[in-house]
């Protein structure tokens, strides 16, 4: 469990308000889970920018970590039907994720145990799993079917020939692959985020949208561009009068590698900022940037620009999917409470943030990754068949605010953190040899991070966060 007794760093010298004391006259309260708070003084302070730059270590990471540590592969919603494939190209290693049985998963490496040929490359539904080369056929429980012109191989041994496969498990809807027979189970791997999701389950909303984004950035320069506030001030200047950065609080534990997360508050000025603001001024700022321009609705006295928006936003959320959400506390309804979980994935749980994030590896230039921008949508009552995702690749060149996704001035977010992520990347690969420092809280994440990333990527195998 979290500290109770304190609820930020004794160094921490800040005018703007702790997360905590933000929250605490909320007129709906916050649960207990973002009522508790989590120090920990992770020991990394700088990292060689090689991390970032070399294909190197890039290569290590695909020979140590990536094989060895729990991937998000794809939403059991998309493959409901028996037979159903889903191509995940993992970083390393090409899989086809199958519904072999109504309630059973399996992930089999992409690839013919004839002459190596792919068995799939799209997302399609089969009876049985068939090599488009020559015709070598598997059953959906990866035993061998029919060997064209069985009496050529007279070496093959059909019992050798089942199709090599990955551990699969899930948790709330998401499918995950382990490459390593001797890594923990995905339940313990999860850390603090089953407990954390117990009444906010990703198993009731199905994945309506992915926004694939080409990245000129590392996967790791990417990530850590969203698990800190740090950068408001720099790249998203137009939230300083109500983005809450120097209010977010950090939380990392120390029994958990692979789980941390932030509690980001809206609705709160920034310490940035030259003076102060009044409640008013922080509505009709965040106002005008959602709708652009106009005059705000005059706030009664003594009433908070959060508590305004908060009671906004769970009114249009209750519209749009046709929910009571009354009950949904003012930080979830506003705030961006959101948990990543090593090494690529972000979870929000935020009714205003029904988000998930996934950073992949470009495979052989560590400068490149995608980026896979999840939306969900609460699962209609009494339907049989969700509908299909829709997927929308903005390749290199395409815009978040142009993709007609997300509203304008949300899109135009994520299309400045392209822009820096893109320029953060170019100074860490062209800026000399100097190592890449982190701050003690505000980058705590980070450091988290990269000391677990140094954990898997150890001479020592069993240095390997609880491997069995």
């Amino acid at each position: 469990m979290g500290n109770q007794t304190k609820v930020a760093p004794d160094y921490r010298q800040s005018a703007a308000p702790l997360f905590q004391q933000v929250i605490a006259d909320d007129p709906v309260p916050a649960p207990a889970v973002l009522r508790e708070y989590s120090e920990l003084d992770v020991p990394v302070a700088h990292v060689p920018r090689d991390r970032y730059r070399s294909p190197a270590f890039a290569a290590l990471e695909g020979e140590r970590m990536w094989p060895r540590v729990w991937q998000m592969a794809c939403r059991e919603e998309q493959i409901p039907e028996v037979g159903d494939c889903l191509v995940y190209d993992s970083p390393g290693a090409s899989f086809v994720i199958v519904r072999s049985e109504p309630d059973q998963i399996r992930a089999y490496f992409n690839s013919c145990l004839h002459r190596g040929m792919k068995l799939c490359s799209e997302n399609t539904s089969v009876r049985k799993l068939a090599c488009p080369f020559h015709g070598f056929t598997w059953n959906l429980d990866g035993t061998l079917a029919h060997v064209p012109s069985r009496w050529d191989f007279p070496e093959l041994q059909e019992e050798k020939m089942n199709l090599p496969e990955a551990r699969v498990e899930c948790w709330d809807g998401f499918v995950f692959i382990n490459r390593d027979p001797d890594a923990p189970s995905l339940m313990d791997y999860l850390g603090h985020l089953p407990a954390h999701f117990a009444d906010w389950p990703f198993s009731d909303m199905y994945l309506a949208t992915v926004i694939r984004k080409n990245m000129d950035a590392n996967w790791k320069t990417c990530i850590e561009g969203f698990v800190e506030s740090f950068h408001l001030a720099g790249i998203h200047a137009q939230a300083l009068p109500f983005g809450g950065d120097a209010s977010t609080q950090y939380d990392v534990w120390a029994d958990d590698p692979h789980v941390s997360r932030f509690l980001e508050p809206t609705g709160v000025m920034s310490d940035q900022l030259p003076k102060a603001l009044s409640e008013q001024e922080i509505l009709d700022s965040a106002l005008a940037l959602v709708f652009g321009g106009g005059e705000a609705p005059r706030l009664d006295e003594g009433v908070k620009a959060r508590h305004f928006m908060a009671a906004g936003m769970r009114a249009a959320m209750s519209e749009a999917h046709g929910r009571d959400y009354s009950h949904v506390s003012d930080s979830e309804a506003a705030d961006a409470v959101q948990y990543s979980l090593f090494p690529n994935i972000i979870l929000f749980r935020s009714l205003g943030y029904p988000y998930a994030y996934r950073f992949l590896p470009e495979r052989g230039n560590p400068n490149r990754s995608t980026f896979e921008f999840m939306i969900f949508k609460p699962k209609p009552d009494n339907v049989d068949f969700l509908p299909e995702v829709e997927v929308v690749d903005l390749g290199n060149d395409g815009s978040f605010a142009a993709a007609g996704v997300l509203p304008p001035w949300h899109g135009e977010i994520y299309d400045q953190d392209v822009t820096g992520l893109r320029m953060c990347q170019d100074g860490i690969r062209n800026g000399g040899d100097a190592d890449i420092i982190y701050s003690a809280y505000q980058e705590v994440r980070i450091r988290h991070m990269q000391q677990t990333l140094s954990r898997y990527v150890s001479d020592d195998p069993k240095d390997a966060p609880g491997r069995r």
